[in-house]
C-alpha cells in the first residue's frame, strides 16, 4: 500500500481509537477494550510467498488486562485469500510468542523433561489468543473471501469432514460503507465522515467546512487525505505545509479554473463552429454544388447536414 500504510499505520495505532474501534464492532459498544490496557507490538513474520523478505503486520496490539492480541489488516481492495493471510498473520504470532517461551526456558535452564524441549514450552505454559480482524476501505463492496471454506473446491461426498475437521477460520470484516459515523466519539467518526463523501465533492466540502473538521490533528487529515484520491491533495499538504481543508479548497478552486478555461475553448471552438455552418447555409440557399461547398469550406458532412436543415 506504499503511502496509506505510512499514513493508516500512525493513525489506527493510537490506543483510544483502536480500543473504539473494537469495541464498537467486536463488543457491541462495551467498552471492554481500555485504551490504558493496550500495548502496541511490532511484528515482523517471515514471507511464505517468495524465498525471501518478511511481512509486517498493519497494526497489532495486546490487551494487558484480559491477555488477548488483537491484529488489524487495513485494505482497500478485496483479497480473495483473505482468510489464509489472516491464518497465516495468526499462526506466525502463535509461533512467535511459542519461540520467546522456548527462548526463556533456555535461559533459565530450566527444561526437566525431554518432551518440555520437544514442546518448546512446560506443560504449565500458556500462548494468548489472536483476533485479527480486516478493516476495508475501499469504495466498492468486500468481494473477497470471508472464511478459508469459500477457497476450498469442494470434495465429493465430503460434507461430514468439512463439518467435523475443516475450520473456516473466517474473521471479522468491518467495510467503511457499513459503518456508521454517529457510533464513534473519536476522530473516528471525522474519518468514516469524510470516507462516505468521497465521490460527493459538493457534500465533501459542507463537511470540511463544520467546526469539527476545522479542529483536527494533522494525523487524522494525512489518514483522510489519503484516501480521498485527489491527485496532488497530498504533495500540496506535505509541501505547503497546508491544512487538509485549505488544500481540498485550493485544489478544487485549480480544478475550477481549469474546467472554465477548457470551457472557454470549447465555447470558442462551438461559435466558429457555428459560425461556419452559417456560411455554408446561406451558399446552399444561393444554390451552390454540395462538392464545391465543401472543397471551399472544408467542412464535413454532419456540419452541411446541419448547415442545410
Amino acid at each position: 500500500m506504499g503511502k496509506l500504510d505510512r499514513k493508516d499505520k500512525p493513525f489506527f495505532s493510537n490506543a483510544e481509537r483502536f480500543a473504539e474501534l473494537i469495541n464498537i464492532n467486536l463488543y457491541q459498544g462495551d467498552k471492554v477494550l481500555v485504551p490504558e490496557d493496550l500495548t502496541l507490538l511490532r511484528r515482523r513474520y517471515p514471507s511464505l510467498v517468495g524465498e525471501s523478505g518478511e511481512k509486517e503486520r498493519d497494526v497489532m496490539m495486546l490487551d494487558e488486562k484480559h491477555h488477548i492480541c488483537y491484529g488489524l489488516e487495513i485494505e482497500t481492495e478485496s483479497d480473495y485469500s483473505m482468510p489464509e493471510r489472516v491464518l497465516v498473520y495468526d499462526a506466525c504470532e502463535y509461533e512467535h510468542q511459542i519461540r520467546a517461551i522456548h527462548k526463556e526456558h533456555i535461559r533459565r535452564k530450566d527444561y526437566k523433561h525431554y518432551r518440555e524441549k520437544k514442546s518448546r514450552m512446560k506443560e504449565s505454559d500458556f500462548i494468548l489468543p489472536v483476533i485479527t480482524v480486516v478493516l476495508y476501505l475501499g469504495e466498492e463492496g468486500w468481494t473477497g473471501r470471508n472464511t478459508l471454506l469459500q477457497m476450498f473446491h469442494k470434495a465429493v461426498r465430503a460434507d461430514r469432514l468439512y463439518e467435523a475437521y475443516i475450520k473456516g477460520y473466517d474473521f471479522p470484516l468491518i467495510e467503511v460503507h457499513k459503518v456508521e459515523p454517529e457510533d464513534y466519539q473519536t476522530d473516528l467518526r471525522e474519518f468514516f465522515e469524510a470516507m462516505h463523501c468521497r465521490g460527493d465533492r459538493k457534500r465533501m466540502m459542507q463537511l470540511l467546512q463544520t467546526e469539527r473538521f476545522q479542529n483536527l490533528s494533522d494525523e487524522t487529515e494525512q489518514a483522510i487525505a489519503v484516501h480521498l484520491y485527489m491527485k496532488g491533495l497530498m504533495e500540496k499538504m506535505e509541501k505547503e505545509g497546508a491544512s487538509m481543508c485549505k488544500a481540498i479548497r485550493e485544489w478544487m478552486e485549480e480544478e475550477r479554473r481549469e474546467g472554465k478555461i477548457e470551457g472557454e475553448k470549447e465555447g470558442k471552438k462551438e461559435g466558429k463552429r457555428e459560425e461556419r455552418i452559417h456560411i455554408i447555409r446561406r451558399m446552399i440557399e444561393e444554390g451552390l454544388d454540395e462538392q464545391f461547398i465543401r472543397k471551399i469550406t472544408r467542412c464535413t458532412k454532419t456540419e452541411f447536414a446541419a448547415a442545410g436543415k
